[in-house]
């Protein structure tokens, strides 16, 4: 595909303009672009896909659905209150996140990876070395270990200078990230490798999950809401059970998930103490036709402490009991129960 401009970057250059005037501000949406489409040229971004084919999508469709994400959590009169030269970090920072996938995923998010890319699609690139440490910085703390060894990557992060111009990176850092946890749903997946069994085992559910995922964003009512949309197959035999069962656990995760990230990202960025709340709801069908199942809404609002060092383990096993704590017919196998007693 070729590169759609987002609403991020439209806005971007408005605001450059607006605030540098109309030369300077057009030359510093071009050190943006040329890197982009550098990166875009080269087919680097539709690359990650042949190194690592049973990802869910990391494309340059994916860089761009974090842009969005991004422009509406921070929310049109908060990116405008941002220096453009913060704006203009942050947009780097979204396109080079990801950018270690193409040596494959483990320790994808490695500041000398990221570096590594940067040099290779940044023109004169001894020019830019305080940018290249900010970008690259910024743009690894979205995931992965800080330098202590815990999952509190953000601390690691300070606030700098690019030039005369300070940078809020810590607070940019936490807005990536938390976009990046947003950027889920149909768009990262392909129907048709699910239907014919063409994705390994063990990244299945991340597709599954992505196909039944909608996440929607909304600062005048302070909350993320997800929908999960889930089809039960006709035949709800062992085997459809099992996945469903699988696909259930991972969507309690996922959503727990989301809601640390959340309370984590917020500690760090005044722009995101903005959503209050994380809301699941879910809607089921049986062969493509709606069917009625009585679960209730459920609400994460903010607990303390500041989440950072729960391990995965530990989140997956509290996710199932706190949906059971909210509705005992979150259990799943009482939700199997109530399936199987429908007549559809």
């Amino acid at each position: 595909m070729s590169w759609v401009e987002t609403t991020f970057e439209k806005a971007m250059k408005r605001h450059f303009i607006d605030k540098l005037e109309k030369q300077k501000g057009e030359h510093l949406y071009g050190e943006y672009t040329s890197v982009r489409n550098a990166m875009e040229g080269d087919n680097f971004f539709k690359e990650i896909k042949g190194q690592e084919p049973d990802l869910s999508d990391h494309s340059e469709q994916h860089i761009q659905d974090v842009l969005e994400r991004a422009y509406k959590v921070i929310g049109e009169e908060e990116f405008l209150k941002f220096t453009p030269k913060e704006i203009y970090c942050l947009a780097l920072m979204i396109l080079f996140h990801d950018v270690g996938n193409i040596y494959g995923r483990e320790e994808h998010e490695s500041v000398k990876k990221i570096a590594e890319i940067y040099n290779k699609y940044r023109n004169n690139v001894q020019n830019y070395r305080n940018e290249r440490r900010l970008i690259t910085l910024g743009a690894s703390s979205h995931s992965g270990i800080s330098k202590d060894g815990s999952r509190d990557t953000l601390k690691d992060v300070s606030d700098s200078f690019l030039g005369e111009d300070k940078i809020q990176l810590q607070e940019l850092a936490a807005i990536l990230r938390f976009s990046d946890e947003l950027a889920e749903g149909k768009q990262r997946t392909c129907s048709l490798l699910l239907e014919k069994d063409l994705i390994k085992q063990d990244s299945k559910v991340y597709h599954r999950y992505a196909q039944v995922t909608n996440i929607e964003i909304d600062r005048n009512l302070e909350r993320i809401s997800i929908t999960y949309d889930i089809d039960i197959p006709k035949d709800f035999d062992e085997n459809a059970q099992e996945e469903f069962k699988e696909l259930m656990h991972f969507t309690y995760y996922r959503a727990v998930k989301l809601d640390i990230e959340r309370r984590y990202t917020k500690y760090y960025s005044n722009v995101l103490k903005r959503f209050k709340y994380v809301s699941v709801q879910y809607n089921f069908t049986k062969d493509e036709m709606p069917i009625q199942i009585d679960l209730s809404h459920i609400n994460f609002e903010d607990r303390y402490p500041i989440p950072g060092e729960t391990s995965t383990e530990k989140i997956k096993k509290e996710a199932e009991e706190y949906f059971i704590s909210k509705d005992k017919d979150y259990e799943i196998s009482t939700l199997i129960e109530n399936i199987n007693s429908l007549n559809t």
